[in-house]
């Protein structure tokens, strides 16, 4: 069968799914957002409890279809549907003190292929301080994801993988901060850790074609058009593409 046969399969599934029904009926229903009413104190603890297990399974689709359907609230992180902002408790860190983002955990289990959707929602780029995500992917602890040891070989292909991703987004990536936290005695997750930042990022002048990436980004990102409104730039889909983070 082929990849786009299985993929449509697939799509009716996730529009038919219990939990993104739920976040319709909030969509659809403002006024449920605000804490107190009976709708939004019924749905949320709901939606939260859902988001968590969606990103525990690693499901790249669900969480697509999720920033999809909240994209609109994203900009207004004191929104209670910009739920990509919501804190949510993992598995391995039950103290309610200790929530974090979706972009941390997606981060803290080098998840590539959920980071992927992330960063082209422009996600990264709307982070505070960048460079933080960049370090918890090179020295979080890997036991997170890691269960047997013949899993430490995938979680480190995936580590390679979110640094060039991250690359891909930002203009400079401060190599003095990581150095800073490896003279603490923090150890990174791959070795050869520097391979996988393009020296324009911290050492030479960046590529110019990259500074117009970011350019053209930050202003679809002002407008809220990430990601859908690089399609309707008239440039060739190879250019798409290229600002869409393929390449």
């Amino acid at each position: 069968m082929s990849k786009s046969s299985k993929l449509c399969q697939k799509t009716p599934c996730l529009r038919s799914n219990i939990f993104c029904n739920l976040v319709d009926k909030i969509v659809k229903r403002p006024s449920l957002q605000f804490l107190g009413q009976w709708g939004y104190h019924c749905y949320e603890p709901r939606i939260y409890r859902t988001l968590a297990k969606i990103l525990r399974k690693g499901n790249p689709d669900f969480v697509e279809l999720l920033l999809k359907k909240t994209k609109d609230y994203v900009q207004d992180r004191s929104c209670n549907l910009a739920l990509i902002w919501r804190t949510f408790t993992p598995v391995y860190c039950p103290s309610p003190l200790s929530g974090i983002t979706p972009l941390l955990y997606v981060a803290q289990t080098r998840q590539s292929n959920i980071l992927k959707i992330l960063l082209q929602y422009g996600i990264l780029e709307r982070e505070k301080n960048p460079i933080n995500i960049v370090l918890t992917i090179l020295l979080y602890p890997s036991r997170v994801r890691i269960m047997v040891d013949h899993e430490l070989v995938d979680i480190q292909e995936d580590a390679k993988t979110c640094l060039v991703l991250c690359s891909r987004v930002l203009s400079i990536i401060s190599i003095k901060e990581i150095e800073t936290q490896l003279s603490l005695g923090r150890r990174p997750i791959i070795s050869n850790w520097l391979d996988y930042i393009p020296s324009t990022r911290y050492k030479e002048p960046c590529e110019l074609l990259h500074l117009c990436r970011i350019t053209i980004r930050a202003q679809l990102l002002t407008n809220n058009m990430l990601p859908n409104g690089i399609f309707s730039l008239l440039i060739p889909v190879r250019l798409q593409n290229y600002l869409n983070l393929e390449s």
